[in-house]
């Protein structure tokens, strides 16, 4: 069970309803129709439970299964330090061990002939793209190519990648090796993890599902600026273009690979 909760504003939103609904279909502590408990802080805020709002996208009809398929890569994104480290102006919120946790899924994959694709973003003011997302987030000028913020973090430079790409784009489908990487490989399933779930990840799985490929994201393995995107942006991606599901999950489906 994950007790982590939602607020009324965000529930609606991923139920497609008003907050002001939201609130006038309780009835005795139950969202009526959706069958949704509703809980209540110290201050009286309501708030929803994670799992039970995902288990009825699931239950409803708002999300569907995509499956495991026979052929798996695994793509890391924007590990590096700029991101993970917190002197940094781009660095984002880790759970504790969880570099750990994607160093143990790396070496997972790599053990059972898994490819695994690491992928960093660069900033390149010569490209009109790089020079945009500069102008709209400039943070993301700190990462020029030879920097130390663009290192891959130390716990995972020594893992034995099949390609690191280093790019400009939001997207790892852009300009990029990874798809003829991906098709030579014939892998049919990417997972994903890294950050930020909702910029490249988000981003990535759209993309990858446009290309044909199955979409899986270990939820403990990516990692966003705050709590309530990251929960929005994994209930949104379950509900549309992804499997989110545990790592426990993800480690099992690979061993089945070798």
């Amino acid at each position: 069970m994950n007790d982590e909760f939602l607020s009324v504003s965000e529930t609606a939103r991923l139920l497609g309803i008003s907050p002001s609904t939201l609130r006038r279909l309780e009835k005795n502590g139950v969202v009526e129709g959706y069958g949704l408990r509703v809980n209540y802080t110290p201050g009286g805020q309501r708030r929803y439970v994670f799992d039970e709002v995902q288990s009825l996208y699931t239950n409803q009809g708002f999300s569907g299964h995509l499956g495991l398929g026979k052929r798996p890569a695994l793509l890391i994104r924007d590990l590096t330090v700029a991101f993970t480290t917190n002197d940094s102006q781009l660095t984002v919120k880790l759970e504790e061990d969880q570099i750990k946790v994607i160093s143990e899924l790396i070496d997972e994959a790599i053990e059972n002939e898994v490819p695994v694709i690491f992928s960093m973003t660069i900033y390149d003011a010569s490209n009109k793209s790089s020079k945009l997302w500069g102008q709209k987030f400039p943070n993301i000028q700190l990462l020029d190519e030879n920097s130390i913020w663009t290192q891959i973090h130390p716990d995972l430079a020594d893992k034995a990648y099949s390609l690191v790409n280093k790019t400009v784009y939001i997207t790892d489908f852009y300009k990029s090796p990874v798809e003829d990487f991906l098709i030579e490989n014939e892998v049919d399933t990417l997972i994903l993890a890294g950050t930020t779930t909702s910029g490249s990840i988000r981003a990535t799985a759209v993309d990858a599902l446009q290309h044909g490929f199955k979409v899986i994201i270990p939820k403990e393995a990516v990692a966003d600026r705050s709590f309530a995107i990251q929960t929005f942006t994994l209930m949104d991606l379950n509900a549309r273009y992804a499997d989110v599901m545990t790592i426990n999950k993800v480690l099992e489906f690979l061993r089945k690979e070798k």
